[in-house]
This record gives C-alpha cells, structure tokens and sequence, in this order.
C-alpha cells in the first residue's frame, strides 16, 4: 500500500527564447504601457536620485584639497550646504521613485489577478480534471508576488542603480582614467558566475512552484477530508505524508538559497579586489605627486558607493530568471483556450417550449473510450423524465453535455430544433436551472446564495423561492435568519439544509427547462415529500429531466430511460417498464415497488 501521495514532477523544460521575450513584450503592452505616466515619473526621480548620488560624492574632493588640507574657511560653509542639498534630494528622489514604482507594481498584479481569474473562470471542466483547483492557488500568491518583485526589483535596479554605476564610473575615470582602468579589469571575470547561477535557480523555481502545488493540493484534501481521517485514525499517516513533503520543499528553497546567495559573496570578493587594487595604485600616486589627496579619496568612495548598486546588478539576472519562470507560468494559464467555445456566429437564444432532441450522440472524456453510445432520446414540452441506472452508466454525462460543460464527439444536442452549439453558452444555461448533488454553497448569507439563482430577484422573491422549496422555516431558525452565513460550502448546514437552498435558488431562477441530479438525495422523508410536491408544483409548464436512484420518485413521470454502461437499455412509462419485467423491474423489486 503507498502512503505517500507520489507528487507531480513536471522538470524544467527550457522555455524558448523567443516565446519568452514575446510574453515579456505582452507584459509592457498589456500592462505596463497603459501606466506609462508613473513609469516617466519613477525613471525621472531615479535619475535625478544618481545623479544626486554623484554629486555628493564629487563634493568630497574640495572638502580634502580646500578644507583639509588647504585650510579654506571661506568654501566650508558652500561645501556644507551642498552636502546636505545633495542628500535632501537623493531622500526625496527616492521616496517619489519608490512610490510609483510600487502604484506600478501593484496596479499591474490587479490587472493581471484579474485576467488570470477570467481564464481560468472561462475554462471547461476538463481543465479542471487535470489542474487541481487548490493548486492554481499558487499562480495567484506566488507568481504574481514573483513578477510583481521583478517589476519593482527590476525597473529600480535597470534604471536608478544602473545609472548610478555609470554616473560614478564616469566619475571615475574623469578623476583618473589610469586608475579605472585597473579596477575595471576585475569585474568582467564576475560575470559568468552571474549567468550560470541565474539558470539554474530559473530551474528549482519551476520545480519549487510545482512541489507548492502538490502542497496546497494535499493540505486541501487533508481540511476537506478531516472526518475520514478522525474516523479511520489517520492522523499519523497523513502528518507523515505532509511531513515528507514539506521537507522535499525544504530541500529545494535550500538548494534556491545557495544558488542565489553565492553571488553576494563573489561581489565581495571582486569587490575587496577592486578597493585593494585602487588602494594600492592611489596610494602610489599620491606619493609620487601625481595625485591629490580629494582625487584619491572621490574615486575611493565612488568604488564604495558603487558597489551596493553593481551587487544589484549582479543579482537581477537571478530575479529575471526568476521572473521569466512565472512570467510563463502565468502566460501558460492565460493563452490556453477552451475547448468548448461559442462559435463566432452564436445567437442568443430564448427557449419557448423547451423541447430536448437528442440525436446519435456519442461522447468520451478520454480519447477512444466512450462513456456514451449512440443516445436517442426526445423530450417534449413540460414532460418529466427520469434517468435510472447503476452509477457511471452515464446519466450525469448526459446532464453535463445539455449544458455544454462537454462538446459532443459524434451527434447533436437540440433545444427548440436548435443545435446548442450555435447557442451562446450564456443565454443556453440561462434557459436551464441545475440542482446537482454535488452541492456548491458559497461562504456568504443565505440570503445571497439564493440570490444567484437570479441576482435582479428582490429579497421578497428569495423568502417565497426558499418557501416554495420548504426552507423558510429552517432559515428563520438560524441566530441570523437569511442574513446567517453558511460558511465555506455551507459548513454551518446540515446535508438537507444545503440542498433546500440550492433548490431554492433553482426555484428563484425560474429557468424553461430544469435539470435535477439527484436533488432530494440529503432530505429526510419528511423534508423529501414537502420539497417533492414543491417541484411537482414548480414543473408544471416546464420540461424536466431527474436523475434519481429512488425509485419512489418516478413512477408519476412522463418517461423513464434506463442507463448502463453508457447506453439507454430501457424507456417508457413505470407501468410500461414494469411489464417489460427487465432490468427496471429488477431495480423495482429491489426497492420493494413491485
């Protein structure tokens, strides 16, 4: 028996260039261009905050030759008031830069929150049968912040600590170009260590996010399935399977932290090089007379004062890899399409009669094995028809391809004579209400969960749909009546409560045609008779399709299909079915109806 949830290993691919520097160039045109005014405004006060920075330092060489050395009372004053000019204004610079730079960074992560949450909103379920809906968590907290970092790391050093270092080794070579010359020889070795430490954290980065989504994937199952665990004692195997995997991303940060920490110390060392070397040489100078004092001590402080922005420098090849990574991460989420999409010459559609025609279809979820064979059914006006059959023999299958969560693969969908894939899929499911079994109630008031079944519904028309579906009176129990928050998927309710409420907010939407899988199955006799007699009520005048195991529930429907294993073995009325004495008369007997 495996313990361990085996987790997903999708290895670094190396990402093309070319598709790189493409999403990069999308990034600016998308996102960053539209914000360009705080981009003119951080690039401005970034310049003028190095060349301040410049400045102050300049400003030391008549503090040496004129009021050291010199003993210039006269200029002492001018030099201290320069001084402190030069430094109000580097605070200043920086204090505007910082701020727009972040408006930037922050207004493109909304924009980009925004887009990603719409992709993935816009998917089809088969999306999310192969990305857990825990694990895309991650694209939204770490890398967004990833390319939000980039952004504010990358315009600050590209553009204020760039300049700085070249305003300062303009500096420096106007000082002494002999002397530059010897201290820049040493920095040229330091650049490949850049490059190749920079691939290699762009690698742990991808493995690093997809270990967080294994993470947050079992840390879901573990909440969602906490009365599993407490039940069958499996506490210890399930700490042991997060133990084994927090520490597998333990390791890698680790391994990241080595990678992108080593080129600190590279810069100290070619750093002390390059001071020891100007120390030297300078010092030489200045012996033989070939150097003042203020000279010396500018080019000093400029190597020192350049040295924080070059170690920047230095480092942002690792946080452009590291940018680039989640910059097509992102990309890969937001360019995939659909596979069900409107058709560029869609209607919107309105149902006047709901007629259901189902021809020839055929479908599978996964190539070559077909879940349905060849499905012939129609469905006409205001008629109530059940689906019967073992689990998996394809009822719900068929639920989802009415409301075009799927694509048929062979055949045709029709409401109205009207093939549903030259419907929108916005005015189709708005001509159909769903009650499924797998209940989704959103952590919000009562009140507002019923809402959604039509959100331009007054509260009044929620109170008589929750009434109609024999809720009122639970929903009046509650401490906060409809203003009660039902919490994340309607924790706070018990399995009957949740279902009365999502048939309320069916009942609310007032749809043509109703699709009901399994729809009393959490109700106790009592509350399944009342809420029953309410949908009887409710599906007057409407076509109607049930899905039910409890045969009770079907003998006063129009028609009945019996599914297995992907095909409709049986139709016709109870009566009907039952004089067939085939395998709906078996399922009878044993529910004790015959």
């Amino acid at each position: 028996m495996q313990i361990f949830l085996k987790p997903k290993k999708i290895l670094f691919n190396n990402i093309n260039s070319e598709k790189s520097l493409e999403r990069v160039k999308r990034i600016w045109i998308d996102y960053i261009r539209p914000e360009w005014k705080l981009l003119i405004i951080s690039i401005i006060f970034m310049s003028i905050y190095s060349i301040a920075n410049v400045w102050s330092v300049s400003l030391l060489k008549p503090v040496f030759d004129k009021v050291f050395i010199s003993k210039n009372k006269n200029i002492l004053t001018t030099i201290a008031w320069q001084i402190m000019l030069a430094f109000g204004l580097k605070g200043f610079a920086q204090y505007v830069q910082s701020i727009a730079t972040m408006k930037l960074g922050t207004k493109l992560i909304k924009e980009l929150q925004c887009n990603l949450y719409d992709k993935i909103i816009a998917q089809d379920l088969e999306f999310y049968h192969t990305n857990n809906s825990n694990s895309l968590l991650v694209y939204f907290m770490y890398d967004l912040k990833a390319i939000r970092n980039i952004l504010i790391i990358g315009i600050t050093t590209l553009i204020r600590d760039s300049s700085s270092v070249l305003f300062l080794i303009i500096l420096m070579f106007l000082k002494n170009f002999n002397m530059a010359l010897v201290m820049f020889i040493f920095f040229p070795i330091g650049f490949y260590p850049v490059v190749y430490f920079g691939k290699k954290i762009k690698k742990i980065f991808y493995n690093q996010q997809n270990y967080f989504e294994d993470f947050y994937a079992i840390l879901s199952q573990s909440f969602q399935g906490i009365k599993i665990i407490k039940s069958y004692n499996m506490e210890t195997i399930e700490s042991k399977r997060i133990r084994s995997m927090a520490s597998t991303i333990a390791n890698i940060e680790i391994k990241m932290a080595k990678n992108n920490n080593i080129l600190g110390p590279l810069m100290e060392f070619f750093g002390g090089l390059a001071a020891s070397g100007t120390l030297f040489y300078g010092g030489y100078k200045i012996m033989q007379g070939y150097l003042s004092t203020g000279d010396f001590v500018v080019f000093l402080i400029a190597i020192v004062t350049a040295y924080q922005p070059m170690k920047s420098l230095a480092s942002l090849n690792s946080n452009i890899q590291i940018g680039l990574a989640a910059i097509n991460r992102i990309f890969s989420i937001i360019d995939k399409k659909p596979k069900v999409l409107n058709r560029y010459n869609a209607k919107i559609f309105k149902t006047t009669k709901g007629i259901i025609k189902i021809s020839h279809v055929k479908f599978s979820y996964i190539s070559n094995i077909e879940v349905l064979h060849n499905i012939n059914l129609e469905i006409n006006e205001g008629e109530k028809v059940v689906f019967v059959g073992p689990a998996g023999s394809g009822k719900s299958t068929l639920i989802n391809l009415i409301l075009r969560f799927y694509d048929v693969k062979e055949g045709k969908i029709e409401i109205d004579g009207e093939d549903i894939r030259n419907i929108t899929m916005k005015s189709l499911r708005e001509n159909i209400a769903l009650v499924s079994q797998d209940i989704i109630l959103f952590d919000d008031t009562i009140k507002k969960n019923i809402l959604m079944g039509n959100p331009n519904a007054t509260y009044d028309d929620a109170i008589k749909a929750a009434k109609n579906a024999s809720a009122h009176n639970f929903i009046l129990n509650q401490i906060k009546g409809y203003d009660t928050v039902v919490g994340e998927r309607g924790s706070n309710l018990s399995g009957g409560q949740k279902q009365m409420i999502s048939i309320a907010r069916a009942m609310l939407k007032n749809s043509k045609i109703l699709l009901l899988d399994e729809a009393t199955s959490s109700l106790d006799s009592k509350s399944e008779k009342m809420v029953q007699e309410s949908l009887n009520a409710l599906m007057i005048g409407k076509t109607s399709i049930f899905i039910t195991h409890r045969l009770s529930n079907v003998i006063n429907s129009d028609r009945i299909y019996v599914f297995e294993t992907g095909n409709i073995v049986e139709s016709g009325t109870h009566k009907e079915l039952l004089e067939l004495n085939g395998y709906y008369a078996n399922l009878c007997k044993l529910q004790y109806l015959q």
